[in-house]
Parts: structure tokens; sequence; C-alpha cells
């Protein structure tokens, strides 16, 4: 099965700022590493985790590129930039609040893959739209 996590599970994965997310997510990440899920791994989630850990976090920046590596090597994750602007531009703002959250929705519905995601208003939007959510 091909997924699409959002960008708050890969925090929640790489750092504990919820232990309950992150525990989830840290079984979930077995379960990727050993092939039971393909993820894709986007443009949009990469720049949200530098942004995140850098501006929020005050990760170094060569720490930061060390994560993404990491989870590039990991052989249940494909990256795929995942940009369509017509798709996107279709979703938000009519039917998405996010700009990010449409970026995501619209790489889910071209490359016909399911979302996980932790933010229960992104995964309503989701329901709305026919792209039903991935539950871990």
């Amino acid at each position: 099965m091909k997924l699409i996590l959002d960008t708050n599970c890969y925090i929640s994965f790489l750092n504990k700022r919820n232990q309950e997310q992150h525990e989830k997510m840290v079984s979930f990440w077995e379960r990727i590493s050993r092939l039971e899920y393909e993820i894709i791994l986007t443009s949009h989630n990469i720049s949200e985790i530098v942004f995140v850990f850098k501006s929020i976090y005050s990760v170094e920046q060569k720490e930061i590129n060390q994560i993404i590596q990491d989870l590039i090597a990991n052989p249940g994750v494909s990256f795929e930039p995942a940009y369509y602007p017509e798709t996107i531009l279709s979703l938000w703002p009519k039917h998405m609040k996010d700009y990010g959250d449409a970026v995501l929705a619209a790489a889910s519905r071209t490359l016909e893959a399911k979302i996980v995601t932790f933010d229960q208003e992104f995964s309503k939007s989701l329901k709305k739209l026919n792209l039903d959510p991935h539950h871990i």
C-alpha cells in the first residue's frame, strides 16, 4: 500500500513532542522498514521538516540534512517531488483551508496513495473529498 505521511507524522516520529504519537510512529516506522508499506516522501514534506526542525526546535542544518538522508535511505521510502499545481489550486482554498494540506491531498489523488495524519481537520477534509486517510 502506498502512503504519504503528513509532516506531523515525521515530526512525531523524529521528535518526542507528543509521546503517544511518537510511540505510534516508531511502531509504524518498523513496519515501513520491513517493507509492509511504501512511503512516498514528498518535496513538500522535506521543506516542512527542514523548516520545523530549524525554526521551532533549533536543530543544526547538518543534523537536519542527515535526518533527511536517513529517511530517503530507508528501503520502505521513495522520494517523489509530488507537486501538482492544477490539482492543488482546485482543492485550495475551496476544499482545504491549509495550502500544505492541499499539496499533500493533490499528491494523494494523483499518486493514488492514502495519507496518514494526526490532524483531525485534515482527515475530515480528506474524507469529504473521498480521499479517506489511512489510520495507524
